[in-house]
């Protein structure tokens, strides 16, 4: 199978212009995944009960560049749809980029300028289950998404730094509005230990929506307000952390959100942990945390092991997650 991948690409390659290439990478899991009563239901599951997991995805890069040194490529996933569907495969992930001296325009299914400009999860070795990053005090997309999930991004880099902003179009015709975002990071070295710093500011428009990886933290009423900073120190060690504040503005209700993450990294076992609360002015906290560990046999092949919990004051709905099986990556 490597073989045919390998004459394809060459092909493909001679066929087009010099500088033209296409490369393909894929990544597949197997294991078993489970929840309490109240916990979220696996992706195409009808239940959260212990069960057996599988996913399978095929990412296609296709890149290449003018004669005036223009770069310019598109990406792609192809996905093997989760829970009781059988063999039906999705295109997810999208994105195109043309890139210069004058820095990069990417559109597609990306990170909007805030979540590339923070930090919010710092030595996470994954899990296949993805519990460390699904309980409801983890906030990882930040305001990405709330329309039709297309972003168009603008990002340059200069020395350690780089700025960026982007926009994400409502196309509803009772009412369109944009999802603009800033981002500003930073990143180097400082007393000997590898820093970084990002500053972010996010507005968008939203009668009611969710916060966070289970949308618990309510907010809307109108114009949606994030403004943050993330903070994340490499201790050359094995150990590595972070912290993340957001404060949140609306006219449904105020809060913040404070993210805190660290890992530790010796040999060939990683084991990292994160904690988030959404501290809102009306509905109180909504908080979790999550632990992943991972060995890497080497080749591609890991072990991975991930627990996931989560606490919303006021609801029924507290609820855990756990996962364990192998990753592969090709």
């Amino acid at each position: 199978m490597k073989q045919i991948l390998l004459a394809t690409t060459a092909l493909v390659m001679t066929a087009g212009v010099a500088a033209a290439e296409i490369s393909f990478s894929g990544y597949a899991e197997m294991g078993v995944v489970g929840g309490g009563d109240n916990a979220p239901l696996p992706a195409g599951r009808d239940t959260n009960e212990t069960q057996f997991h599988n996913d399978f995805n095929l990412k296609v890069t296709a890149t290449s560049e003018t004669d005036t040194g223009l770069a310019f490529g598109v990406s792609v996933e192809i996905s093997k749809d989760e829970g009781d569907s059988n063999g039906n495969f999705t295109a997810d992930n999208e994105a195109a980029f043309i890139s210069g001296a004058f820095g990069t325009l990417t559109m597609g299914e990306i990170d909007g300028a805030m979540d590339w400009a923070m930090t919010e999860n710092v030595g996470n070795p994954g899990s296949i289950g993805d519990d460390e990053t699904t309980h409801a005090g983890y906030f990882g997309a930040f305001g990405d998404g709330k329309y039709d999930n297309q972003i168009a991004r603008y990002d340059y880099s200069f020395g350690d730094f780089g700025v960026a902003v982007s926009a994400e179009l409502d196309d509803d015709e009772d009412g369109a509005s944009t999802n603009y975002a800033v981002g500003a990071k930073w990143n180097g070295d400082f007393g000997g230990f590898g820093m970084g710093f990002g500053l972010a500011y996010q507005t968008f428009e939203a009668a009611a929506t969710g916060l966070g990886s289970q949308g618990a933290a309510v907010v809307g009423g109108g114009d949606v307000e994030l403004l943050g900073a993330s903070l994340n120190a490499d201790f050359n060690n094995g150990f590595v952390a972070g912290i993340a504040y957001t404060d949140i503005s609306s006219d449904l209700q105020d809060g913040n959100h404070l993210g805190l993450s660290a890992g530790f990294t010796t040999g060939a076992f990683q084991i990292g942990a994160n904690y988030g609360v959404f501290d809102m002015d009306t509905q109180g906290d909504v908080e979790g945390y999550g632990i992943a560990a991972a060995y890497d046999l080497g080749g591609g092949l890991k072990l991975h092991a991930g627990y996931g919990d989560s606490d919303i004051d006021g609801a029924t709905g507290d609820f855990e997650t756990y996962s364990v099986g192998v990753s592969m990556s090709f």
